[in-house]
């Protein structure tokens, strides 16, 4: 079997292909071949297997980042219903994780590894411990994922950041992110009010602390490997659209950890990703004031530990690097068995 990655430039989107393509690999006793194409569009990869060319889109955006017609197959992140068609796939959500990142240091060729603008998720790599590196968009190993749920009494966790519309050009965007900021700091604020078995707030920045100044979280608390552990020791994770109304990565973490999630509605086809199985359906961007009664239909009877069960299985065949290559392969084979 012949698999070839081609990036352009390693960036934080990429950490999931990257790293899942180097687990499927080791998994495989592949040989790992990872190298730079500048003709790859920046936040894409090109996986070439055998003679099929597999186009992965990380945009944050429901545009295509490239032409679908390019590929055989292209698998899009942030996909409208509307958009797909007999190539295009979803790519359902994106999580910056990571698998033995010096392991795959070492058997990156030298071109990839001395390319300046990939400088900033090889520090990463190296920096196990986040010594220099104190990005919120850190990675965690696979490895420290829980494996099972554990019931903590039905606490909640909603920590998330604001979006400064005046850093933007675009009209349309910022009215979004002041849509966006609206519904975090309502939301934290309700949850707060209502539920003391919470943990809500901003992340600090000069917007955060200028016009939600009782919200603001402890930094050290919002570090990555930090907010990792602290996740663990809840039971539903509360969620809403990112930029460009598509879901962003905490929405991933959650399921990864097995949470029940709340969260606004999914623009974006996510396969076999259900209301009322895997998460719980405000019915606005902005309907905060629901938040309550959906809280409380999860604390009934603990039913929050059913989502979560669901969550951390759909995770393990959807997201984790165990499958994450694998499922995309084996339904390129089913269709050219079809074909």
């Amino acid at each position: 079997m012949r698999l070839k990655l081609e990036i352009s430039v390693w960036t934080a989107h990429l950490n999931h292909l990257i790293y899942s393509y180097f687990y499927y690999c080791k998994m495989e006793k592949l040989k790992i071949d990872i190298c730079l194409n500048t003709n790859v569009v920046h936040n894409g990869g090109v996986l070439i297997y055998d003679n099929s060319s597999i186009f992965f889109d990380y945009s944050d955006d429901t545009i295509f980042i490239d032409n679908p017609l390019n590929y055989d197959y292209y698998f899009k992140r942030s996909l409208v219903v509307s958009k797909k068609e007999a190539n295009i796939f979803p790519l359902n959500f994106n999580v910056p994780l990571s698998y033995k990142c010096h392991s795959l240091l070492i058997n990156l060729n030298i071109e990839t590894l001395l390319f300046k603008p990939n400088r900033e998720q090889i520090i990463k790599a190296i920096d196990k411990w986040a010594f220099f590196v104190k990005s919120s968009h850190g990675v965690t190993d696979i490895r420290n994922y829980p494996k099972k749920n554990k019931d903590n009494g039905g606490k909640i966790i909603f920590q998330t950041r604001l979006w400064n519309p005046d850093n933007h050009p675009d009209k349309e965007e910022k009215e979004r992110r002041k849509l966006q900021n609206e519904f975090r700091i309502n939301a934290c604020r309700i949850i707060k009010n209502n539920f003391k078995n919470s943990s809500v707030g901003l992340i600090t920045d000069n917007l955060s602390k200028n016009i939600a100044p009782d919200l603001i979280l402890n930094s050290s608390e919002t570090k990555k490997g930090n907010y990792f552990k602290l996740l663990n020791n809840f039971d539903i994770g509360i969620a809403d659209d990112g930029l460009k109304d598509t879901p962003g990565w905490k929405i991933g973490e959650y399921l990864l950890f097995g949470k029940a999630v709340i969260s606004t509605p999914l623009s974006v086809e996510i396969d076999g990703f259900e209301e009322h199985i895997n998460y719980e359906k405000l019915s606005s961007r902005n309907s905060y004031e629901e938040l309550p009664e959906k809280i409380n239909i999860l604390l009934k009877d603990k039913r929050y530990l059913e989502l979560g069960e669901n969550n951390l299985n759909w995770s393990l065949e959807y997201l984790h690097p165990k499958n994450y290559i694998n499922r995309i392969l084996n339904l390129i084979e089913n269709k050219q068995l079809i074909h």
